[in-house]
């Protein structure tokens, strides 16, 4: 008789062991995205003269004792209204370099960006989010603040707004008992007032978290929920004391050499007409900034933020949909704007992702993205390509179309250091009085000579100053005038896409001087500068010197005449003026465009 199977159902399989939350694709994660903050947050200084003027103002506080009100480094506006409201910054940077140079501050500026994260990092964690939806966001948003990540005093805002977060999260979802941490929020205020004006939207969400609070104290059946323990109610006393914590945060920003004066000054230098020709004051969605990586990643994180007010209707939570409502409207003002956006929504946003995907019906879809770990090793293996791509600058120059130079210190090929080099070498600042200099280059004059004075820097202090710039920069009509005005002795311009676009040489003050070769003499210039000198007696030995008279990019460019009357008449001068510019730069794209050309001719 045949044996009667018994048959064995087949067990279920329980998907919440086959996904299983293995700790070491988190920890893997977690240093993986440390190694590339630290990467991410360590290149050289490109075209950032208010890093320069910053030192020179921490260097006059710690030599003075004291913080000035009036303009101290321009001969123009000498003695008009100057705050520096970020003078805390200004010191302690200056301390830093002191210490280590430029090094230290770029480390510095690592220690703010990993402290930033980290704390981001902390919030999200402790608001049980996964690893991979944590680190992929995190990862979104170091993307999405590239143009930021200067050293800076913007940065310690992006701390501040942080640590505001950190506080106020934690005080509302987790520890309403220990009301005691809402008394540092005073204390951050106290620094921030004196660090940046990232203040104004530090009170503004200070503010927003009050008067969320006080809505659901006064309307608690409709903005309060029994399944939503955190949205219960603050009692009395705990608004009292809430309110109070508010206006001593308040009365802390006035904490600061100028009282309230700071922040009218402030306001007024919004008004400034000057500020529409710069570009990070302009609206996020001007036609200038296309579909960049960073304006993709504004919109995505702005129009995404309808996600919040979804979890903030399912969670009846007013504070996430105030502060999105608020801080996106704070954002579309000017691209300056959209970083802090970024900073401050970010944990809302991500909060309401992962409780979209939490709350999923499909349990294979949220097992994906919460404990499987293919999304972490697929964000992995793109923060190891970042690691490995961004010492060569293959990350920014090849794959993103972005320039930006890793490493430490300053990126000569766009600040005039050679220039800078040469007229220290021959005491250009200190032989002459009144220079008229690029508006890029100012605070690198007053950084480097601290006994000179420039005509303008990038402190935008009035739009006088600028216009007068602008004239005598494009040549308008009046611009001789305004030379001998005031007394213009030497000039030098910084024109870091000169090789790429030499126009530029035409269109400014450069064609008007190199053209006047009888009263204004090319003594130095290289791919990206240039520097004139008036045909005064105080400079005639280094005139004499080392005048171009022939071997110029203009002279290349626009008048060949001249230079093809230096090799019939005088060739030996040509010869001499370009073995030096060969010498002096060797890897010189103009200088060996002109040998190129003429090589055969002049050393025949």
């Amino acid at each position: 008789m045949a044996k009667k199977q018994i048959r064995v159902p087949a067990k279920k399989i329980n998907k919440e062991s086959v996904f299983t939350d293995n700790p070491l694709y988190n920890y893997s994660l977690l240093f993986l995205f440390t190694v590339f903050i630290i990467l991410l947050t360590t290149f050289k200084i490109t075209g950032d003269d208010d890093v320069f003027w910053h030192l020179a103002t921490g260097r006059y506080i710690t030599e003075t004792h004291q913080v000035p009100s009036t303009d101290i480094f321009g001969y123009v506006t000498a003695g008009q209204q100057w705050m520096p409201f970020e003078w805390g910054w200004d010191v302690v940077t200056f301390g830093l370099y002191n210490i280590g140079g430029y090094t230290a501050l770029s480390v510095f500026r690592t220690i703010v960006f990993l402290l930033m994260f980290f704390i981001l990092f902390r919030i999200l964690n402790k608001f049980k989010v996964s690893y991979t939806i944590i680190f992929l966001f995190l990862t979104v948003l170091a993307f999405g603040i590239m143009d930021r990540l200067t050293p800076r005093p913007h940065i310690m805002s992006m701390l501040f707004f942080v640590l505001l977060i950190l506080i106020l999260t934690e005080y509302k979802y987790f520890n309403r008992n220990k009301s005691g941490i809402l008394y540092f929020i005073p204390v951050i205020f106290l620094f921030w007032a004196n660090m940046h004006m990232g203040i104004i939207a530090g009170i503004f969400l200070m503010g927003i978290f009050v008067v969320s609070e006080t809505l659901v104290y006064l309307y608690p059946s409709r903005f309060s929920s029994v399944s939503s323990p955190e949205t219960k109610p603050l009692t009395q006393i705990e608004l009292r004391r809430l309110v109070i914590i508010f206006v001593l945060s308040a009365g802390a920003m006035f904490i600061n050499p100028n009282f309230y004066q700071t922040y009218i000054y402030a306001f007024d230098h919004t008004k400034m007409k000057m500020l529409e020709t710069i570009n990070e004051w302009r609206s996020p969605f001007d036609a200038m900034f296309g579909n960049g990586f960073v304006t993709l990643i504004y919109k995505f994180f702005l129009f995404g933020g309808i996600l919040i007010l979804y979890y903030a209707y399912k969670r009846n939570d007013l504070f996430p949909a105030l502060v999105y409502t608020g801080f996106a409207l704070y954002s579309v003002r000017a691209v300056r704007f959209t970083v802090d956006y970024l900073i401050i929504i970010t944990v809302f946003l991500v909060i309401s992702v992962s409780y979209i995907i939490v709350n999923l019906k499909s349990e294979s879809l949220k097992h994906f993205f919460t404990k499987s770990p293919v999304p972490k090793l697929i964000t992995e293996i793109f923060l190891l390509f970042c690691i490995f791509s961004i010492p060569d600058n293959k990350l920014y120059l090849d794959y993103l179309k972005y320039y930006r130079v890793s490493g430490f210190g300053i990126n000569s090929d766009f600040i005039p250091v050679q220039m800078f080099d040469f007229m220290k070498a021959n005491n250009i600042p200190q032989t002459g009085e009144k220079p008229f200099n690029h508006f890029g280059s100012g605070g690198f004059l007053v950084w480097n000579f601290p006994e000179s004075k420039n005509f303008i820097d990038s402190r935008n202090l009035n739009d006088e100053i600028f216009n007068e710039y602008n004239t005598i920069v494009a040549k308008k009509p009046g611009f001789e005038n305004k030379l001998k005005q005031y007394d213009i002795d030497y000039s030098f311009y910084l024109a870091p896409d000169l090789v790429r676009d030499p126009k530029e040489m035409e269109q400014t003050i450069i064609s008007y001087f190199s053209k006047k070769g009888d009263d204004w003499k090319l003594v130095f210039w290289d791919d990206k500068s240039f520097l004139f000198l008036k045909n005064l007696p105080k400079f005639k030995e280094t005139i004499d010197r080392y005048e171009y008279k022939y071997v110029t990019p203009y002279n290349f460019l626009y008048q060949k005449n001249l230079l093809e009357k230096g090799i019939n008449e005088n060739p030996e001068q040509v010869k001499k003026e370009l073995q030096r510019k060969l010498s002096e730069e060797p890897e010189g794209l103009i200088i060996n465009s002109i040998n190129k050309t003429y090589s055969s001719r002049i050393f025949k």
